[in-house]
């Protein structure tokens, strides 16, 4: 039987992003995806429920996302684990050893069940998360959108391919835990974003960027 993760999540102003907390409920080893903005309540919050942060999860290391990362470590000492290409963008913020993947990886946290997935889009080293049936989209797919393609080019492809082929093979019961609060719920499952975002049902790439656009407004041209 699989086990059900304990999960907490946390709202930050001033972009309404989200941290969250994702920890096995055996061992109460515990992660922390997109640590960032508050980190003295994620730990309150850590020790309140008795998990032990051990690891830090990076969906892409835009400072929104990762601007807690250097407090989190002095505070607890845990890796931190990101796309390799992401390593550079970190940097700026945090200069410490760092562990990386580069293709989908699977891992344990404590008995926990975790897939690493490269979704490039938003940035060329974004990952999502998955862990029991809960997918951590970071700024790869929101409530009612998708995230931001980056100005690189073929960016909008990039992230067409990483929904089509991370995203969206997953099952619609799958919750969908974003990376910013900026849609209609503050999560959603696979299955209702499927009937919503009209992005999410295209067949071609170009009803793709056409759902987008109607979902954003962002203009990606022809």
């Amino acid at each position: 039987m699989a086990i059900e993760p304990i999960i907490i999540p946390f709202r930050h102003r001033p972009l309404w992003n989200f941290s969250y907390v994702l920890a096995c409920p055996e061992t109460r080893e515990a992660a922390v995806i997109d640590p960032a903005w508050d980190v003295a309540s994620i730990l309150r919050a850590a020790d309140s429920a008795g998990l032990d942060i051990r690891t830090i999860l990076l969906t892409h290391s835009h400072s929104d996302h990762a601007n807690g990362v250097a407090e989190l470590v002095e505070a607890t000492g845990a890796r931190v684990f990101l796309h390799s290409d992401e390593q550079a963008g970190l940097a700026a913020l945090y200069q410490g050893p760092t562990e990386t993947f580069a293709s989908a990886e699977r891992w344990k946290l404590g008995r926990l069940d975790v897939q690493l997935l490269p979704t490039p889009g938003h940035t060329t080293g974004s990952m999502s998360i998955w862990a029991a049936g809960h997918l951590f989209s970071g700024d790869t797919l929101q409530i009612g959108s998708v995230g931001r393609p980056a100005q690189d080019p073929g960016a909008i492809e990039a992230l067409w391919e990483s929904l089509r082929v991370e995203v969206l093979c997953l099952d619609d019961a799958t919750v969908i835990h974003p990376g910013h609060d900026e849609g209609p719920s503050p999560t959603s499952t696979l299955g209702e974003e499927r009937l919503r975002n009209r992005a999410l049902s295209a067949v071609t790439l170009e009803e793709f960027k056409a759902g987008v656009e109607r979902a954003s407004g962002w203009s990606f041209g022809s």
